[in-house]
């Protein structure tokens, strides 16, 4: 009876074997007969008539059979096993097997070894067909040219993918075969394929040893266009959805909303197959302007083109198998300021403050950036450059983005604002104890003469001991991104969300989190009415400020 061995309370088997071998041993006379190997059993009263021809690396089992008292060796796979003798009976042995962390070798990557075990005693030898098993094996994905045809190359990637008993296709989609103790469904038999890849390799994360696989094989004649692709291993049956035609595209993330000319846009999802197009608004990018990766669920998109302030936003994948759109995209109406000042229509107006950034063109800057850009240059101490703005001279307010872009019930927590940066390697983020610097954010829900409006900001710094001038950046690395990292030598989105906003004493110690626990309505019903974005240092060390900001804007991030 074919069984994998699942238990692994080693200590549990042990006692169990103990005990029994004990009684056994009291009421056995040792034979000096030919000695014979029935089976293998986990030590576990549970599993007593189970016997097994296969195990995981690392279990502890019982040899059994007849005249196996006085055993010399034990050897599996041709390689010899310890064991202990006082644990040595006529009618068994209790072994641990073997892990290709001790050194032991498995037949999937050695041909010559024997899978057997081999037992030899003072009076003969026993053999026993038995297996010891690679990890689990994973399918992640297969590809092919669409349409796929009877006499195309499917290559099948994953990990794990040896001692292969069987490949073959049916007409069950894989959701329907969760669970299911026999594949049925209209098969059709792989007899022949290739091994492209099989990279076995110690996995340092896991301590375990592991396989990268590649599988090639000739698509069959199929009287079916969707089914499953099974693979049985000795380890484990896996399965993966089969078509002859692709599937629609699915959109899962991208790395920014309103990336800059020069920044790189990262697209996560899946079946990026065959891509025909991206569309962006009134710009479309065409496939030697982009690279999919292997896995078909990544797009690397360099910017070099944005949309028209025109256009109605939005992006969409446009593939064989269909269509993705994520509406989210290039909303103009998210935005607070771009710097790019129109004297007809000026979307904010500069205040003034100073020291000023210096505001440059993507051309000027020679890193890239999408029409006018603010640039932060300094090399000192406390007050910084800055960009000190508000949406008009008679001081209404930004208009924010409308319900329809920001539902109204959306908690401030996933309200962000962001902006596209680009830090030329400046000092922050070193560590807590050398450059005291960030950049502080600051917003203004009444005008630059409002006395009473309280000034709501975003510092990140905190003095751990300031004699000593050691610090920390409480929520994460100055200029983080959405997933609380920080980069050097690229554009990228960085976001604070407004929850994290505070208000502070003439002391500058917060005493309030003036968002925190509101929704995006009442946000809206607050107003903005100044954004500042400015470099500032807190204690005496100096250090350098390089950073390039472009497309301040008010966004949703669920």
């Amino acid at each position: 009876m074919k069984q994998f061995l699942k238990l692994s309370h080693i200590l549990m088997f042990a006692i169990a074997a103990t005990v029994q071998l004990a009684v056994t041993s009291c009421n056995d006379d040792e034979g000096n007969g030919t000695p014979v190997i029935t089976g293998v059993r986990v030590c576990d009263p549970e599993f007593a008539d189970s016997l097994f021809s296969k195990s995981a690396q690392g279990q502890i089992v019982a040899i059994v059979g007849q005249n196996l008292n006085d055993a010399t060796a034990v050897y599996i796979n041709d390689q010899k096993v310890s064991f202990s003798t006082t644990m040595n009976t006529s009618h068994s042995i209790i072994i641990k097997v073997p892990a290709e962390t001790d050194g032991f070798e498995l037949k999937a990557f050695n041909s010559a070894l024997n899978e057997e075990i081999r037992v030899e005693t003072t009076h003969g030898t026993a053999t026993y067909p038995f297996q010891v098993l690679a990890a689990s094996p994973v399918i992640t994905r297969i590809q092919a040219t669409y349409p796929r045809e009877a006499g195309d190359v499917l290559n099948i990637y994953g990990s794990n993918l040896v001692s292969i008993d069987r490949i073959y296709f049916t007409d069950i989609a894989a959701s329907d075969l969760a669970g299911v103790s026999e594949i049925g469904g209209q098969q059709v038999e792989i007899s022949d394929y290739d091994v492209v890849v099989q990279d076995h390799y110690l996995d340092s994360k896991t301590g375990s040893y592991t396989t990268t696989s590649q599988l090639s094989l000739i698509i069959p004649e199929l009287s079916y266009d969707a089914g499953s692709l099974v693979i049985e291993c000795a380890a484990g049956v896996r399965y993966i959805n089969y078509t002859k035609r692709p599937g629609a595209p699915v959109i899962r993330s991208i790395s920014s909303d309103m990336p800059v000319v020069g920044e790189t846009l990262v697209i996560g999802g899946n079946d990026f197959v065959q891509l025909d197009s991206i569309i962006m608004g009134d710009v479309t990018y065409k496939p030697d302007e982009f690279t999919v990766a292997e896995t078909e669920a990544e797009i690397r998109i360099p910017i070099t083109k944005v949309p028209s302030y025109a256009s109605q936003g939005g992006i969409t994948i446009v593939t064989p198998g269909g269509k993705a759109t994520v509406d989210e995209f290039f909303q103009y109406e998210t935005l607070l300021n771009d710097f790019t000042y129109d004297a007809e229509q000026p979307l904010s107006v500069n205040l003034g403050w100073g020291p000023d950034a210096v505001y440059m063109t993507g051309d000027e800057t020679g890193i890239g950036g999408t029409g006018t850009v603010a640039h932060f240059d300094s090399y000192g101490q406390w007050w910084g450059q800055m960009t000190f703005f508000q949406r008009d001279w008679s001081g209404s307010g930004y208009s924010l983005p409308g319900s329809d872009l920001i539902p109204d019930d959306v908690t401030s927590d996933k309200v962000c604002l962001a902006f596209e940066v680009y830090d030329n390697n400046s000092s922050f983020n070193n560590g807590g104890a050398g450059y005291q610097g960030y950049f502080r954010y600051s917003l203004w829900t009444g005008s630059n003469t409002d006395a009473e409006t309280p000034d709501i900001v975003y510092d990140n710094f905190a003095w751990d001991d300031y004699e000593a001038g050691t610090f920390t950046n409480p929520d994460g690395p100055t200029l983080q991104d959405s997933e609380g990292e920080a980069h050097v030598g690229q554009w990228y989105r960085a976001v604070v969300p407004f929850s994290a906003l505070t208000t502070v004493d003439g002391d500058g110690v917060v005493n309030g989190y003036p968002y925190k626990g509101l929704t995006y309505k009442d946000i809206r019903e607050k107003g903005i009415n100044i954004v500042r974005i400015m470099s500032m240092t807190q204690g005496t060390k100096s250090g350098s400020v390089d950073v390039y900001i472009d497309n301040v804007r008010v966004i949703c991030i669920q």
